[in-house]
């Protein structure tokens, strides 16, 4: 049998106050679909996060509604989706039990829509475990079962109770959004708890040939070759930007092994880094991008308006650094509270800390004249 394992769509994300429905459109249907054309998958799997907030806005469910039909609808493949921690499980989960007849999965609210999902190929039936985010909390209450304290228990609940209704002898392949122990993590990812309890052993996963993960966005083994992240659709955060993004493609054998490949999915915008002085930015037009920057001036002092300016060639950039400045010592200032200080000369003091370098003689003037106007000419 062959999968598409992809995970963390985050639709409707919002990226340093852009939204990137457009841009997950445009990844979705030039790069997502013509794979899925040329792969023929037997099953998609989206292992949760499909959207990026519990209450989407309308284009976000209106791309995942044409997903849907394109996947389900038009091609006919059975697509199995499972709900993450930046889902509403109940609201994914929706008439999920109305449609599984025509081979989608909505696999969101525990209390209802947690079984396995069979499924036939040439040798025989598949057992998918769809095992979608729930707080522990919530699987202790629904499964009654009061040893469930930890995000690694709760999974382990779940996943007994979905084995005890799979057939022993036949092939299984678990979905599951969780923090797998020894992952990579990034800036963009919400935590799942505090304190480490969100961790979970990949050995709770051995009773399955192919575990597909979701929750961390760098496409990676989590323990073991066949338990797996794909990573995110797209990068979302600017300490992403050295990782790949796309999919995994696999196939399960008649016996029960699995071989897996990574396969890129390259944007329409990159997220990238760019480092240097301002003025070599803005000269140089082999750096003019569409892409969504993060530009990191090297400028010893500050440079006026900045962005705007940059945006002129650069008209996505997003975030803006200037050079970190590092104080040495202890940070003690001894100051004299009685003493009457001439504002040019605290000028004077705040120019050469922030910028290592004392104010020249056409500043001081500068400063001189501002202040004089400020005070009426009665400043002295």
């Amino acid at each position: 049998m062959k999968f598409i394992h992809t995970a963390d769509w985050h639709i409707g994300k919002l990226f340093y106050g852009e939204y990137l429905t457009e841009e997950q459109e445009w990844i979705l249907k030039n790069r997502f679909l013509p794979l899925v054309d040329d792969e023929k998958p037997d099953v998609v799997l989206l292992a949760g996060d499909v959207y990026d907030r519990s209450v989407p806005p309308s284009e976000a469910v209106e791309l995942l509604d044409e997903m849907i039909y394109e996947i389900v609808g038009r091609r006919k493949i059975p697509f199995i989706v499972i709900s993450g921690n930046h889902d509403s499980s109940q609201r994914l989960s929706f008439g999920g039990r109305l449609m599984e007849s025509g081979g989608l999965f909505m696999v969101g609210d525990i209390k209802r829509s947690v079984k396995p999902i069979v499924l036939e190929d040439e040798w025989g039936a598949v057992a998918f475990a769809p095992i979608p985010y729930a707080e522990p909390g919530t699987v202790r209450t629904v499964m009654k079962d009061e040893t469930v304290k930890t995000h690694e228990e709760s999974v382990l609940s779940l996943s007994n109770y979905l084995l005890s209704k799979i057939d022993k002898n036949i092939r299984k392949i678990a979905i599951t959004h969780e923090f797998v122990a020894g992952g990579s993590t990034s800036d963009s990812e919400r935590p799942l708890s505090i304190g480490g309890t969100d961790l979970i052993r990949a050995e709770i996963f051995k009773p399955y040939n192919y575990t597909a993960l979701g929750h961390l966005h760098s496409p990676q083994r989590a323990g073991f070759d066949n338990v797996r992240y794909s990573g995110s659709l797209l990068k979302y955060s600017f300490s992403e930007v050295t990782q790949k993004k796309g999919v995994i493609v696999g196939e399960l054998s008649k016996d029960g092994e699995v071989k897996t490949k990574f396969v890129p999915l390259k944007p329409r915008r990159d997220v990238r880094i760019i480092t240097g002085l301002f003025e070599d930015l803005m000269k140089n037009e082999s750096l003019f991008t569409d892409d969504f920057l993060q530009i990191e001036l090297t400028n010893d002092g500050p440079v006026i308006d900045a962005m705007a300016r940059l945006r002129t060639h650069f008209p996505y950039v997003m975030a803006l650094q200037t050079k970190k400045r590092v104080q040495t010592g202890e940070g003690a200032r001894n100051f004299d509270f009685k003493k009457r200080v001439n504002p040019i000369d605290m000028m004077k003091t705040f120019v050469d800390e922030f910028r290592d370098e004392p104010m020249n003689k056409t500043e001081a003037e500068y400063m001189q004249k501002i202040f004089e106007e400020l005070k009426g000419g009665e400043f002295d």
